[in-house]
């Protein structure tokens, strides 16, 4: 019987761990005839109550892991930890903040059954506040990243295990998630589902998260970025060769010139704008290369919650656990 283990980043989760975990538990009974199911919690530094709730559900039962990161490291990590830990047949990667339907999983499970290696469940509708934002996004990126599936999708997916195994091999450290998983899978299949609203908490993104996700999908996916700083620079050049050829006819053969300086400021300013902007998106190439260059891990882990023994070092990752807790 294949085993799916559903990977779910938690960060002060603790009003929707006991309704995710119930809505999975029905979503597990109703497969339990086609497929056994556990679930890999990654604690991302949760700090109201998650992190005793989760030790307490583990306690309780065999079929759930707990990995405790040592503090906040973000979900990109959190997501790439769960990778790294990952055991089964196939992993279910999904937010725990009730956004992403369990409810999704069995048709999920359905077109793997039929060969398909990544399932993704790309979002027809969804009741977010920022639609628009997020619709322009994916409108935007496919645009500038045609190497990217033409697919809506976000964290919740079916992965293979052979896919799994290919994003291990991904060290990067700027991580968009859906990006790496189009990178990593042969053809990707699609069940479509409504996203709600989060029902309880904050968002651990927010809009600030939400545009350093932005940039940092642009960036990673594609070189569009560079492209359009060369070609503002070139029509930065043209408009200043343009200007100054006109005030210089100007002085030269008519009487029209105005003393002063309002032409040449203008003309100043507008490159000098440009260039900044300029600047400014190299400047966004050079901190994530410096990001790269420092090869820090992604994450650090405080405590592993599992039943049997965990090697406290892997051999393909600097990924330190200080300690390791078995029950």
């Amino acid at each position: 019987m294949p085993h799916i283990e559903v990977i779910l980043p938690i960060f002060n989760e603790l009003n929707n761990i006991p309704i995710l975990v119930e809505r999975l538990d029905r979503v597990k009974t109703e497969m339990s005839h086609e497929a056994s199911m556990s679930y890999l919690f990654i604690n991302d530094g949760s700090q109201d109550g998650s992190t005793e709730l989760l030790n307490q559900l583990h306690g309780a039962r065999s079929d759930i892991r707990v990995i405790h990161l040592l503090h906040n490291f973000g979900h990109g990590p959190a997501l790439a930890c769960g990778v790294q830990y990952f055991r089964g047949d196939m992993a279910i990667f999904m937010d725990s903040d009730l956004q992403d339907p369990p409810e999704a999983i069995p048709e999920m499970y359905r077109a793997w059954k039929q060969g398909a290696k990544t399932v993704v469940a790309e979002r027809k509708s969804r009741e977010e506040k920022n639609k628009t934002l997020f619709n322009t996004f994916y409108f935007l990126l496919h645009k500038i990243a045609p190497s990217l599936p033409p697919i809506n999708f976000g964290t919740h997916c079916l992965l293979d295990s052979t896919v799994i195994q290919r994003l291990k091999g991904l060290k990067e450290k700027n991580r968009y998630f859906p990006g790496l998983v189009g990178f990593a899978s042969p053809k990707i299949e699609s069940v479509s589902i409504h996203r709600n609203d989060r029902n309880h908490g904050k968002s651990r993104v927010g809009l600030k998260g939400l545009i350093n996700l932005a940039i940092t999908a642009f960036l990673s996916f594609s070189s569009t970025p560079v492209r359009i700083v060369s070609v503002m620079g070139l029509m930065a050049s043209v408009v200043a060769i343009l200007s100054g050829s006109v005030i210089v006819g100007i002085k030269l053969f008519t009487s029209l010139a105005i003393p002063g300086w309002a032409s040449t400021m203008s003309t100043l300013a507008f490159g000098s704008g440009i260039q900044l902007l300029c600047l400014g998106i190299i400047g966004e190439y050079i901190a994530r290369i410096y990001d790269e260059v420092k090869e820090r891990p992604l994450y650090l882990v405080d405590e592993v919650l599992e039943q049997g023994s965990l090697k406290t070092r892997t051999s393909e990752d600097d990924i330190f656990i200080p300690k390791v807790i078995s029950f």
